[in-house]
């Protein structure tokens, strides 16, 4: 049987597909399908090769699509509105333009990720969501009392020993009401926020490679739970330097001819990842333990803070933190300072 290429373009509530044959004829026309019913419509048919546009609920449908027997490609649609679909857009003409990539074989690829993975990264993402709301109402009520004259000392544990006291300062006796009302959300969203860090911990001492992924300086729980669920499978990255590359840890570049020009960080990918290793870094320059400050990396990232400053030297030390990371999960391994012969020397002695 010949290959039918099948684009699909995805939404919530219904699905445009265009099929065609290797000659390019379309088969079918345009068909619209229910996304719930996706699935069981393609569920007969044989030696399809589905083209889908990756968004919201996309990996979910590509697993259900695989698990039917289907070979489904997840296209960057980032890269593919690049190439131009060329005239007006309409879900029919989306449709038939991936269907004819996929004959091409020209289908920018996302990577689709295990369902573990999105689990993982789930619940980093609602902690997230659950500090950012804890943040700003914190925020709001330092703001409503600065305007009437009282400020307090900035950080969360100074705010949760004065607010008390500074809201029996208000004269407004409604607005201290609603500010205590606030204050209760805050504290109720802190608790919500510790317990589910402490479910995301639980849930790391399972894994291998959160575990050899703390052995690096500057890399937590957090930090490395969120790198396990973003690299998930860890040969689909060439080098160290392609990984740093995928979450924004290396120069923009705006080069021609004989002219290099290097700006900024391109911060593409993830950025709770990406911020998690320049916070990484940031401890480890600003830590007093001796113990840190001798080691190798450091030493160099200290180097470049005498030369560039150190938020130059944050975001190289980051981003030597993301290649490390790399390393020691491709090697399965842990990080350690000792020189490679000696860490050799070490594993022959173990194994004899």
């Amino acid at each position: 049987m010949s290959k039918i290429y099948c684009g699909i373009d995805f939404h919530k509530r219904t699905c445009t597909l265009v099929m065609k044959n290797s000659s390019g004829e379309n088969l079918e026309g345009v068909i619209t399908v229910h996304t719930k019913r996706l699935v069981q419509y393609l569920s007969n048919r044989k030696n399809l090769m589905i083209g889908i546009e990756a968004s919201g609920g996309t990996n979910h449908m590509v697993e259900m699509l695989k698990e039917s027997g289907h070979d489904v490609r997840i296209i960057n649609p980032v890269k593919f509105r690049a190439v131009g679909l060329g005239g007006k857009k309409t879900d029919e003409r989306d449709a038939e333009t991936i269907a004819d990539y996929l004959r091409a074989n020209f289908i920018p690829e996302v990577h689709h990720k295990s369902k573990v993975s999105r689990e993982m990264k789930s619940l980093i993402v609602m902690r997230e969501h659950l500090v950012k709301k804890r943040v700003d109402s914190v925020n709001h009520i330092r703001g409503i009392l600065r305007e009437y004259g009282i400020t307090m000392k900035t950080g969360f544990e100074n705010f949760q020993k004065e607010i008390r006291p500074s809201l029996e300062k208000l004269e407004n006796k409604l607005i201290a009401e609603n500010l205590r009302t606030l204050l209760e959300i805050a504290n109720d969203l802190l608790a919500q926020e510790n317990s589910l860090t402490q479910q995301i911990e639980d849930m790391a001492k399972e894994s291998v490679k959160v575990k050899a992924l703390k052995s690096i300086p500057g890399i937590g729980v957090l930090g490395a739970t969120i790198c396990v669920s973003v690299i998930d499978d860890i040969s689909r990255f060439k080098n160290a330097k392609a990984f740093a590359s995928y979450i924004g840890l290396v120069p923009s570049e705006n080069s021609s001819g004989d002219k290099k020009r290097l700006g900024s960080i391109t911060r593409s990918g993830c950025e709770i990842m990406r911020r998690y290793f320049i916070h990484g870094a940031r401890a480890i320059l600003t830590s007093p333990s001796r113990k840190m400050q001798s080691d190798p990396i450091v030493k160099w990232a200290r180097k470049i803070e005498a030369r560039k400053g150190r938020n130059k030297a944050t975001v190289a030390l980051a981003h030597k933190l993301s290649r490390i990371a790399f390393a020691v999960l491709k090697d399965e391994g842990e990080y350690s300072t000792k020189p490679i012969k000696q860490i050799q020397r070490d594993l022959l002695k173990k194994a004899s």
